[in-house]
C-alpha cells in the first residue's frame, strides 16, 4: 500500500475492485479484523467509500489492516469463501510455556520456552495471527471448569490485551501464569478490572486496579483431549 494517503485510497479501491469486491465487503471485512483485534471501533461502507477517493490527508488507523483483508481474501473460491484450494496445509511453529499455565494457582515457568507444531491454516486463516504473535501452554486445575480444564492446550494470542470487551486472558500473576476471565469495572476510577473465575463454587471473584494486571494475552484457541 502507497504511503501517501491520497494514494492510499485510490490504491485500496483498485484492489477491491480487481477481486470484485463492494466497498460494503472490504469495510465488513476490516471491521471483523479489528474486532479480532479487540478493537471498538468499526469501518462503514460510507467511510471505506470516502477514503478510496484519495482526499484523505492523514491514515486512519484501521488502514493498517486493508492489505490484510485483502490478503486473506486472495486465497477464496468461489465455491467455499472460507476455504483455500491453494494453500499446502502444512505446519507453523508456536512458542510453548515449559510447563502448565495454572486455573487456581499460577503455573510454573521454570525451564526453556520450547517449541510446538500446530496447522498453518488454523493460525493464519482461522485465528489470523503471525505465528510469532501465539503462545502455546498447557493448562491444569480446575477453578476455569467446564469451561477449560485440566490437560487443556491453549493458544493466547500476546498482541491483543486490550479490555473493550470481556473474555479469557493469560495473566502473570507475579508467581506464574494464569488463566481468568477478565471484564472492565464500570465507572471506576482508577479504572479496576474485575477477574473472574469460570468455577464460581470455589473461587470468587476479586477486582484490581487496571495497572496492577500485567495482561499476557486474549485466549483465541483451545483443544481437549476426548476421554
Amino acid at each position: 500500500m502507497p504511503k501517501d494517503p491520497g494514494e492510499a485510497g485510490l490504491w485500496t479501491k483498485q484492489q477491491r475492485e480487481t477481486r470484485g469486491w463492494s466497498a460494503k465487503d472490504l469495510a465488513r471485512r476490516v471491521s471483523g479484523l479489528l474486532r479480532e483485534a479487540g478493537m471498538d471501533s468499526l469501518v462503514s461502507q460510507q467511510v471505506m467509500s470516502k477514503f478510496e477517493q484519495g482526499d484523505t490527508k492523514r491514515m486512519p488507523l484501521w488502514t493498517g489492516y486493508i492489505v490484510e483483508a485483502l490478503r486473506n481474501g486472495d486465497d477464496e473460491t468461489r465455491e467455499d469463501p472460507y476455504l483455500s484450494m491453494g494453500r499446502t496445509d502444512d505446519v507453523v511453529g508456536i512458542k510453548m510455556l515449559p510447563n502448565f499455565v495454572g486455573m487456581g494457582a499460577g503455573g510454573s515457568d521454570d525451564g526453556d520456552v520450547g517449541v510446538i507444531s500446530f496447522s498453518r491454516d488454523l493460525v493464519e486463516r482461522e485465528l489470523r495471527a503471525p505465528p510469532e504473535a501465539l503462545l502455546a501452554m498447557v493448562a491444569e486445575g480446575n477453578s476455569m471448569e467446564p469451561d477449560f480444564e485440566g490437560g487443556d492446550q491453549i493458544l493466547v494470542d500476546t498482541r491483543r490485551k486490550a479490555l473493550a470487551q470481556p473474555g479469557a486472558f493469560c495473566l502473570w500473576d507475579g508467581d506464574g501464569h494464569v488463566i481468568k476471565y477478565l471484564e472492565k469495572v464500570p465507572d471506576s476510577d482508577p479504572p479496576k478490572v474485575r477477574v473472574v473465575s469460570r468455577n464460581s463454587d470455589l473461587y470468587g471473584p476479586h477486582e484490581r486496579l487496571v495497572d496492577e494486571i500485567n495482561i499476557i494475552g486474549r485466549v483465541v484457541w483451545f483443544g481437549r483431549r476426548v476421554q
